[in-house]
């Protein structure tokens, strides 16, 4: 895609921008988007006219009927916004609520064209060429390939470290807290309430600690502090306490006053005030830290037919998205759509490496009509593929178990019975069969996308 250093007046709308109906005109075209905006452009406006374009953010174009035009695929409210700040008359054409034009007129009074031109933006040959990246930034995270947003608590962290940031940490880090607990602790939103307590001198009173300049400090034994704030982090994410209770100054008071001795500190005990980030993990007597009691995992604990750590290379477009899916499908809740695609999938990988490697998907058979050619069965072509992986340095023991899945009808992943899951009327595969069929494939699957 060619790099493009454009003007506004280059700049055309796009008449067929997913966001409203299709438009005959660029006047028309326009008036959709403030229709649709309203004062949110006037806002975009006002920040362009304040900060300039977002240097993260180019627009995407194409060619334009009109000699030296692009159409903008990606990028129309920002472009909207340029057209009424360089020509604020454009308004009068316009059917715009007057305390609307307003504010428009007033950023334009102050817009400078030469502060954002020229305009950086990316060419595409064609419409569909910028489809793909325009359904990536506007259709979700999809996995990972489009914009994944933060949470509350990852926004905080690029703010800055507040006291509740900085509470949470401590009670991560330090407060010996389960497998089960610290995965409650990124799950929950609970950090504003968290903020909320904190940010009450009558709750910190009684917990032991102190807000200066933004960080949180205590004059307490690391064994005594940790106590109250371990409960508070763990009440909220374990919603043990009904936030709705807590918005007022009194209610936050009777909470924490409310706590057994256990989760009290001791204040008759002193050091010298520090922030708690300071404290370190050798200041604990280890009598106020539970230990993590650790179960080892067993196959039976696994959710997905693919396990957390498999990391195939697919590259086949069809076959990747079909490895994201059996990745999160529910074996418990989806056991007959994991076998149908996983069917699929080992398919579809066969012939992938069968094509690569220039080995034949048909196969020639005399019959008394005479000789026909006829594709080859799946596990024709996988015992093809697992022939030629053995000729080309792959471990014998490594595909034991897909040579003896494929040879056993009883195996789960027997061809037969991945069939019958497709085409029977009574075959119901279980999570237990399904995990195993994964298991004996993957060496298999790990040689067809290394």
């Amino acid at each position: 895609m060619p790099e493009r250093t454009l003007r506004i007046a280059q700049l055309l709308l796009d008449a067929t921008n997913p966001r409203h109906e299709p438009s005959d005109s660029q006047r028309h075209a326009l008036q959709q988007i403030i229709d649709d905006q309203d004062v949110k452009l006037a806002v975009l406006a006002e920040d362009i006219v304040e900060a300039g374009l977002s240097p993260l953010d180019r627009l995407l174009v194409v060619q334009g009927h009109g000699s030296g035009q692009y159409v903008v695929l990606e990028g129309n409210r920002r472009t909207a916004a340029l057209k009424i700040l360089s020509n604020p008359a454009v308004l009068a054409s316009l059917d715009v609520r007057p305390a609307l034009a307003k504010r428009f007129k007033a950023a334009a009074a102050s817009f400078d064209k030469r502060g954002v031109e020229p305009i950086s933006a990316f060419e595409v040959a064609t419409r569909q060429g910028g489809n793909r990246w325009i359904e990536q930034r506007h259709t979700g995270e999809n996995d990972g390939r489009g914009i994944v947003g933060w949470s509350g608590l990852q926004s905080r962290r690029f703010s800055g470290s507040d006291p509740a940031l900085q509470a949470l940490e401590f009670v991560r880090e330090h407060g010996g807290l389960t497998d089960s607990e610290l995965k409650k602790l990124g799950e929950s939103r609970y950090i504003t309430t968290l903020d909320r307590l904190l940010s009450t001198p009558d709750v910190r009173n009684v917990i032991g600690v102190t807000v200066k300049d933004g960080k949180l400090l205590t004059d307490l034994p690391a064994d005594e502090v940790i106590k109250p704030l371990r409960r508070m982090v763990l009440d909220l994410a374990e919603k043990n306490v009904n936030v709705s209770k807590l918005k007022t100054k009194e209610q936050q008071k009777a909470y924490v006053s409310s706590f057994d001795k256990d989760s009290l500190p001791d204040k008759s005990k002193k050091v010298a005030s520090r922030s708690i980030g300071e404290i370190a993990a050798d200041e604990f007597s280890g009598k106020s830290k539970p230990k993590t009691k650790r179960r080892r995992t067993s196959p039976s604990d696994r959710k997905t037919i693919v396990p957390r750590n498999s990391k195939l290379d697919v590259q086949h477009n069809r076959s990747a998205d079909i490895y994201d899916e059996l990745k999160k499908l529910k074996l418990e809740d989806t056991p007959n759509a994991i076998a149908v695609v996983l069917r699929v999938f080992l398919e579809l990988s066969t012939d992938y490496y069968l094509t690569q490697h220039s080995i034949d998907l048909t196969v020639t058979v005399t019959t008394k009509r005479g000789t026909v050619v006829k594709d080859k069965s799946l596990a024709a072509k996988a015992n093809d593929a697992i022939a030629h992986m053995l000729t080309t340095g792959a471990k014998k023991k490594d595909l034991q178990g897909i040579t003896r899945a494929l040879s056993v009808q009883t195996s789960p992943l027997s061809v037969e019975l991945l069939n019958s899951y497709v085409h029977g009327q009574y075959a119901t595969p279980s999570p237990k069969d399904l995990r195993a069929a994964w298991d004996n494939a993957e060496p298999y699957f790990a040689k067809i996308w290394p």
